[in-house]
């Protein structure tokens, strides 16, 4: 391990500032991104997966209302509990839980996302300037906020 004692030269950003500023940059540039017609059906962006979601937090959300109608409740059910769990639902308990105070709307859901995706970009670029310089997270982190999977 070797100690950094002398400030590395960057070609995108030789100040600080200029590095706090592209980064702010890269990150609003992405948000905007992602919240560009949020409350759209989730059809956009790797559909199958979103629906799937969609419909085991509606599920989940319809199990806990007492004023809907039997049939409607075992509908939502029997589409959540038909679906296989390839991961934990941890984006849909937090959707059922803001659809308690705002009500149903699948936005809700993609809030969470944008929130857990941002944060993973914080992490990325962290490491990225670890392990190479501040040019290389900058590239990082474009690359993770603009591609489609990011």
């Amino acid at each position: 391990m070797t100690n950094k004692t002398k400030e590395e030269r960057s070609f995108l950003a030789p100040s600080r500032w200029i590095l706090i500023l592209l980064v702010m940059l890269l990150f609003g540039l992405g948000l905007a991104i992602r919240l560009y017609d949020i409350t759209d059906l989730p059809l956009d962006f790797h559909p199958t997966r979103q629906l799937f979601s969609a419909l085991k937090a509606r599920g989940m959300y319809y199990q806990t209302l007492p004023d809907i109608p039997e049939w409607q409740r075992d509908m939502a059910l029997n589409q959540w509990k038909t679906k296989v769990t390839v991961e934990p639902p941890l984006l849909e308990i937090l959707a059922v839980a803001t659809y308690r105070f705002t009500g149903e709307n699948l936005w809700v859901a993609r809030i969470y996302s944008i929130i857990f995706w941002l944060a993973g970009g914080v992490f990325l670029f962290s490491l990225a300037k670890e392990l190479t310089s501040r040019d290389g997270a900058l590239a990082a982190l474009a690359f993770y906020l603009f591609l489609p999977y990011g």
